[in-house]
């Protein structure tokens, strides 16, 4: 089953760079969520789904560690990345790059970007989070032009 993600939540963290995850976005308390925490693009963390980071590492899996290029970019990637489980409270801890990375403090905004979970700063979010108008923008152009999503969601359409 594909989760998905949609609202936006400010939490804060605490003395040990925990936050909470919202509850609709843990599923089931009869077991333990994990997630995958990889740095996004505008000082953002990504936070995946066990399963969906699970189809990712099916495709890295298939590169060389022999190829130099390929290795370096991974070693990149996982220098950054954490997995990380909701304790019983439903908080993470974010490591101590990825905190900085994202140039995060006292708050942060977690965003359902449908897919994936997006953590920001409350001052990345308040300068890339856009308008109301520019949201039905999209939706609307999607549904005019749905074969055409991906160059619409970058903004090229």
């Amino acid at each position: 089953m594909n989760q998905v993600f949609l609202g936006e939540f400010i939490h804060s963290f605490d003395s040990q760079r925990r936050i909470t995850i919202p509850s609709e976005w843990r599923g089931s308390k009869n077991r333990k969520t994990s997630f995958y925490l990889l740095p996004g693009r505008r000082k953002t963390i990504q936070m995946l789904p066990a399963a969906s980071f699970e189809e990712v590492l099916s495709k890295i899996r298939k590169v060389s560690f022999a190829d130099a290029e390929a290795s370096l970019a991974l070693a990149r990637i996982g220098r950054m990345a954490q997995s990380c489980q909701c304790d019983a409270q439903g908080r993470i801890q974010i490591s101590p790059n990825l905190y900085s990375y994202a140039e995060l403090s006292g708050n942060a905004v977690l965003v359902g970007a449908i897919n994936v979970i997006q953590i920001w700063s409350e001052k990345n979010w308040a300068k890339f989070g856009g308008t109301d108008e520019q949201v039905l923008d999209v939706i609307q152009k999607i549904n005019e032009r749905p074969e055409d999503i991906t160059e619409i969601l970058k903004g090229k359409i």
